[in-house]
Parts: structure tokens; C-alpha cells; sequence
């Protein structure tokens, strides 16, 4: 981007437009150069916090030189009073072309999508986090090109040193991210959130969430799904709803990520390939306790702690006592839940048909022939569902309640028969056989009753041995990492290692990396975990030296778990769309059987590789 320095003086010209703090004036020099002016409104003007915002924003902005962002030359000036000199852009907003446009076709959606996604991430590269990101704050030169400007609320990526303000609430309802109500979680991930609310605006003429009043919204963004996107290209409904996962780790992990995903949707047409735990990992285990992904492997639910289901065989048995008397029908909501965690999790190999059949009574039989911890590990599940269960050596006959209730059904039976034979006196035995079987059928049932059974499945992938060694560790080393977000975090890079593994099985020294970028992340996730516990107890709009100390270690931390998460996401996507390409190779070579193309393929395999 060719920027010409302004000459002194600079005049005034007409109002381009208004904000609460700022106004946004037209400004020629001497030379007749036209550029924007943002000047502070009088009522801010002597306010000393608007004032040191007004610098940052220069100090942030000035060295950042691209085309899709709005050229700020700094500091100057105008008549007595402070103005951000600016570029002037000329053509709408993003706004106004969503309320004319939208919903926008893919191509046109595409082709603005890109140099926003672009622009974002030079800005992230430089340390900006831009804050409020919406559609009035891009501009659109000349109806195509796409400037990203307003840079009032951003703030350095780095904690240490910045203005107490970057520690405030700050944004726009529509498009602010879950976790921008706690601002030490906010980072370049909730930008790339921003973004995807801009995205879905552009597929669909509306932002993904309203509601009666801003905190309303607020809450839509942080509980509600996501709205479907359609009409569009499976890989773009795919990447917008990956920017707008509620968990930051959960996104693409950079703004470059995106872009690169939508670079290759233009050109192409090919689904982008950006990762996400959710996308990567469906069909697996859902947690009983909060709903979320469990890695198999991990043995724990990264998100909450709690220790995930894994069945194998053995002698014990798991019955579901309560709530409720012995005999008593389960809550008929309660069976629903159970029933559909059971659909969620394929991989635990209980059948719930008839659990949704019928509403057993107190207590019945979950699962039989199970081992020790794996009866253990569905009990605390099922107990988090709202239940009471008992694990037991042995068949349901070794539970006192289980008789108990057999035994009650049973005389429940006995009083059928004797009332439907009130005023029958016979001496033929006969007349008593099928009431005597009714009374044995009833203590059979109320014994045998078994509402879920196991499935046989195929046996899940193994990881490789370093992996599976570090994953299997995590169990133990997750009480140390006690905030939420930087579980998070750690459950981002070990579900992409997984995925990585199962898409590059035998590869040589691959095994030793991954096992490196998890047990890498455990140890940032738990020292982030502990610099936040201290953080907690301390002033951040007054920090001491001390303070600005720990804020800055959390910088370095942070920053080192975020690029590696985001170097994972990249090589997936190659590693990807390598293992396609030569999917499609394979195919052709397969139908012509060309020993120069078999070489050929094998070559270019080799030059992927070296790229990685």
C-alpha cells in the first residue's frame, strides 16, 4: 500500500461520520491530498482516558501497511485540536452492501470474505486484536475492495504494559465473542469469532443471534447453536460455523487459517479443510457431566474433568437405583436423557432400543459383564444425568435391592391372580398353572430386566506408542489445570495430535512430535492455569511491577500455546489435502496402470512431504 505523508497545515472539510467519542472529518493539505481525520468530540476532548486511547490507537496502528486495512499516519494536529490522520475511502460500508446484497451469493461473498480474513491477520500478526470487528467498521473501496478501519477499542495482544482499558467489557452485541465477558480470555480467536458472525451476516441478511436487549445477546452467543447456513457450499457453511464454535479452542486457530480456507474455496471449490474438535471427532463420545467432545483416548473429559467411559469386559454389573422406591417407574425425563446420551455415544456399545421402548422401574439393569473401572467410570456418568446407580460383582442377583424388587413384582402378581380368581373354587390343579407361571414370570422378570446391552463394534485405532503415552497421562495432570479455558485450550492441540496421527498412521518420526506438542501444551495449560489463579487476587487496572511480571510470563505462555495450536490446524489442512490429491492420483493410476505416472506419483508424494 503506496501512503503519501500529508504536508502541513491540514484544513478541515465535511463530516464523513460520527461516532460517540469521534468524529470522522474529510482533510486536505497543502498539496490538495485529501485524507480522514478522526478528531475527538469536545465532550471528550479533555478527557484524559479518551485521550491516552486516541495515542494508542496511533501507536498501534501506524506501523501496520496493508490493503485490506485502513492506512493511519499517527498523530497530528488541526486546528488546536487532536486528529488520527487516516486514509480516505472512498465507497459504502459492509454494512450498507449486506443490507442491499444479502443474502450474497458465494462467489461475491467469497471474494469480500477473503481480504477482510486477510487484513485480520496481518493485523494479528503485528499484536492488534482489533475488538470490534463488524460490518460498519469495514470499508468497502470502490464497492470490492474490502478495508478493515476503526481501530478505536484495540488493544495490544500482550497483557503487560497496555492501557487499564483493554481490561474492560468492550464491543458490539451482535458480534462479540462467548468469552469477551471475562477480558483475560479475550484474544485474536475472538476476532476470528467477529468474523464469522460478519460471514453468517453475509450468507443470510442477519447477524446468527438477536434478542430483546443487548445482554440478551450476549447470552444467545454464549448458549444458543448456531444457526444453520444453507444454500451454500458444504465447505463454507463448514468454515462459518467453525469461526463461531463457542470455545475459542474450537475455531481456526488463526485469521490466516480462515483466510487461506476461503482462498481456496474462490479458486477452487474444494470444502475447506480447518479443523475443529467438534468436526474432527463426531460420532465419538459426548461428556454426561457438560456435553462436550471427549477424546477417547485421553480417558478424561477435557473440559470438565470427568472421567470419560471406556468399556471393556468383566464380571460386574451396573444397575440404576434411583431416584425413586424400590418398584417406582423412572422419571419419564430422566429416561429421555439417558436415552439420548446413550445414542450420543456410540463408542460405549449400549444399546438403549429398549430403554426407549419402556420406562423400567427401580432399580434395573444398565450394563452387565463389564470390568471393575469401566462400571466405575458409567456410574459417574450416568449419576451426572440425575441417577443413582450401583455397581456390583456379579449378576443382578448378588443386589438386595434387585431381589427386593423381584420380589415385589411378583406379589404384585399374586394379588392380580387372586382378585381374577375371586369366587372360582376348584380343586383341578389346572386352574392354578398359568397363575402360578404369571407369579414365576413376574420374579423372572423383575430380576432379568436389562434396558441397555452390549454392542459388538470394531475396535478403535491405537495411536502410536509415544502419543498414546502422553495422551494417557492427561487423566492425572488434569486437576492441576483448573480454569476452564485453558482446558480448552490443551483439549485443542491433543484432539488435533489424535486426528493428525489417525490421518498419518506408520509415518516415521511423527509418532515423537505429536507426542512433544501434547505433553508441550500440558505444561502451558497448567502454567496458565496457575499464573490465572494468582491474577485473580491482584488490581490489573493498577498493576505493580510484580503484576506486569506475571502478565507478562501469561503472554509468553499464551502466545506459545496459541501458535502451536494454530502450526497443528495448518498442517492438517496441507497434510489433507495432500492425502486427497493423492486419493485422486491413485484412482487414475489405477485405470491406466502407467508405470512413468506410478513414479511420477511417488515423486511428487516425496516433494509434499518435504514442503510439510
Amino acid at each position: 500500500m503506496d501512503l503519501t505523508e500529508p504536508s502541513p497545515p491540514l484544513r478541515l472539510g465535511d463530516v464523513l461520520g460520527q461516532g460517540a467519542v469521534a468524529a470522522v472529518h474529510r482533510a486536505v493539505d497543502q498539496n490538495g491530498q485529501v485524507f480522514a481525520a478522526k478528531l475527538l468530540h469536545d465532550s471528550h476532548a479533555l478527557d484524559e482516558s479518551a485521550v491516552r486511547r486516541f495515542r494508542q490507537e496511533a501507536e498501534l496502528l501506524t506501523a501496520l501497511r496493508h490493503p485490506n486495512l485502513v492506512g493511519v499516519y499517527g498523530m497530528s494536529q488541526i486546528e488546536g485540536r487532536h486528529a488520527l490522520l487516516l486514509e480516505l475511502v472512498e465507497g459504502p460500508t459492509l454494512a450498507t452492501l449486506i443490507a442491499t446484497h444479502a443474502p450474497m451469493d458465494e462467489a461475491k461473498l467469497l471474494a469480500l470474505a477473503e481480504p477482510i480474513a486477510a487484513g485480520l491477520a496481518h493485523a494479528h500478526s503485528a499484536g492488534v486484536i482489533h475488538r470490534d470487528l463488524k460490518p460498519s467498521n469495514i470499508l468497502v473501496k470502490d464497492g470490492h475492495t474490502p478495508k478493515i478501519a476503526d481501530f478505536g477499542m484495540a488493544r495490544a495482544t500482550s497483557f503487560a504494559g497496555i492501557d487499564p482499558g483493554a481490561f474492560a467489557i468492550l464491543g458490539t452485541p451482535d458480534y462479540m465473542a462467548p468469552e469477551s465477558l471475562d477480558p483475560l480470555a479475550v484474544d485474536p480467536r475472538s476476532d476470528i469469532y467477529a468474523l464469522g458472525c460478519i460471514l453468517f451476516e453475509m450468507a443470510c441478511g442477519r447477524p446468527p443471534f438477536s434478542a430483546a436487549t443487548p445482554f440478551g445477546v450476549l447470552d444467545e452467543h454464549r448458549h444458543s447453536p448456531v444457526p444453520a447456513v444453507t444454500g451454500y457450499s458444504p465447505g463454507l457453511s463448514a468454515l462459518i460455523e467453525a469461526c463461531l464454535a463457542k470455545s475459542p479452542a474450537d475455531r481456526p486457530q488463526s485469521a490466516k487459517t480462515v483466510a487461506d480456507a476461503l482462498k481456496r474455496l474462490a479458486s477452487s471449490g474444494q470444502s475447506a479443510l480447518v479443523f475443529t474438535s467438534g468436526g474432527q471427532l463426531q460420532g465419538e463420545s459426548t461428556c454426561a457431566a457438560c456435553g462436550q467432545v471427549i477424546i477417547p483416548e485421553a480417558g478424561v473429559c477435557m473440559a470438565c474433568g470427568l472421567v470419560s467411559v471406556q468399556l471393556s469386559p468383566g464380571k460386574h454389573t451396573v444397575l440404576v437405583t434411583g431416584p425413586g422406591e424400590i418398584g417406582d417407574k423412572l422419571d419419564a425425563k430422566l429416561r429421555n436423557k439417558l436415552v439420548a446420551w446413550l445414542r450420543d455415544n456410540p463408542g460405549l456399545r449400549l444399546d438403549p432400543k429398549r430403554l426407549a421402548k419402556t420406562i423400567p422401574r427401580m432399580p434395573f439393569t444398565l450394563a452387565i459383564r463389564l470390568a471393575k473401572p469401566s462400571a466405575e467410570a458409567l456410574k459417574l456418568s450416568v449419576e451426572r444425568l440425575g441417577m443413582s446407580c450401583e455397581v456390583i460383582a456379579g449378576n443382578q442377583l448378588k443386589s438386595k435391592a434387585m431381589r427386593t424388587k423381584a420380589i415385589k413384582m411378583a406379589g404384585r402378581v399374586v394379588l392380580i391372580v387372586l382378585g381374577s380368581l375371586a369366587g372360582v373354587w376348584s380343586t383341578s390343579g389346572a386352574a392354578f398353572v398359568a397363575p402360578l407361571a404369571l407369579v414365576v414370570g413376574g420374579l423372572i422378570g423383575g430380576l432379568s430386566q436389562t434396558v441397555c446391552v452390549t454392542k459388538t463394534l470394531p475396535p478403535q485405532t491405537s495411536l502410536p506408542p509415544m502419543l498414546a503415552e502422553s495422551v494417557g497421562n492427561l487423566a492425572a495432570r488434569m486437576p492441576a489445570i483448573d480454569q476452564q479455558r485453558h482446558r480448552h485450550g490443551l483439549r485443542a492441540v491433543v484432539s488435533r495430535s489424535v486426528a493428525l496421527a489417525r490421518l498419518n498412521e506408520g509415518q516415521a518420526g511423527f509418532d515423537e512430535e505429536l507426542a512433544h506438542a501434547v505433553n508441550t501444551a500440558t505444561v502451558a495449560a497448567a502454567k496458565l492455569s496457575a499464573l490465572d489463579r494468582t491474577l485473580a487476587s491482584t488490581d490489573l487496572a493498577q498493576p505493580d511491577d510484580h503484576t506486569r511480571s506475571l502478565l507478562h510470563e501469561r503472554d509468553r505462555w499464551s502466545a506459545r500455546l496459541l501458535e502451536l495450536t494454530a502450526t497443528l490446524d495448518g498442517f492438517y489442512a496441507r497434510m489433507s489435502s495432500a492425502t486427497q490429491q493423492r486419493q485422486t492420483a491413485l484412482a487414475t493410476l489405477e485405470a491406466d496402470d502407467d508405470p512413468l505416472a506410478q513414479l511420477r506419483l511417488r515423486v511428487e508424494s516425496l516433494e509434499e512431504v518435504q514442503n510439510l
